[in-house]
């Protein structure tokens, strides 16, 4: 995390500096940390956050407000509970049970900022696509994986500070909420919430 957050700044310096992007729209690229937080199915295997995790996405901007792009992301989750007794249909079981579950969404989106100017500029935005899921239960020495492609629905909102008035450089700081249908397990949905820090900056 630390090695990350260094590369983010050094970005951040070298791209203020570059007083020479003054252009408003054309393609951009986003870079995020994302700590991934389970909610509602999800939390039945996971209840910890998941502090490995990014997201980024190739956005064009359609005028200094609205923006349209790809985006990807990923969070791994691991969580491992103690020692129990376990039932199944050939008896009794003592086993530590260890949940490992990682979601990589590839979604299309849109971004609307909400201020043209000001030193805090407000965003939300949304999207859709499907959502790539490693889901593996170990019991004991024994493990249950299974991959599956499903769709996925994401909601965000948070702020943009800009580096410069003569660029899109800006500081991102928001959250999002990922609605992630899993019908597996006696669970319907792998929804989480997500903290995103990171940078905006542009590629012309």
């Amino acid at each position: 995390m630390k090695s990350l957050s260094k590369f983010i700044i050094v970005i951040a310096v070298v791209l203020f500096a570059n007083n020479s992007l003054k252009a408003q729209n054309g393609l951009e690229m986003n870079v995020n940390y994302n700590v991934g937080l389970p909610t509602t199915g999800l939390k039945d295997y996971i209840t910890k956050p998941s502090f490995r995790g990014f997201t980024g996405s190739l956005d064009y901007a359609i005028n200094s407000q609205l923006r349209v792009g790809l985006g990807i992301g990923f969070n791994d989750y691991y969580q491992k509970y103690p020692r129990q007794v376990y039932n199944n249909n050939d008896g009794a079981i003592s086993a530590v049970i260890r949940n490992s579950i990682q979601q990589t969404p590839l979604t299309a989106h849109i971004n609307y900022t909400i201020t043209k100017t000001g030193f805090i500029r407000p965003y939300v935005g949304a999207g859709a696509g499907v959502n790539f899921i490693s889901f593996d239960q170990y019991l004991g020495e024994f493990d249950n994986p299974t991959t599956k492609t499903k769709a996925i629905a994401q909601g965000e909102a948070g702020v943009f500070i800009p580096l410069s008035r003569y660029s899109s450089t800006a500081v991102k700081i928001g959250g999002t909420y990922n609605f992630a249908p899993f019908n597996e397990f006696g669970t319907n949905n792998l929804n989480a919430w997500g903290i995103q820090a990171g940078i905006r900056f542009p590629l012309h």
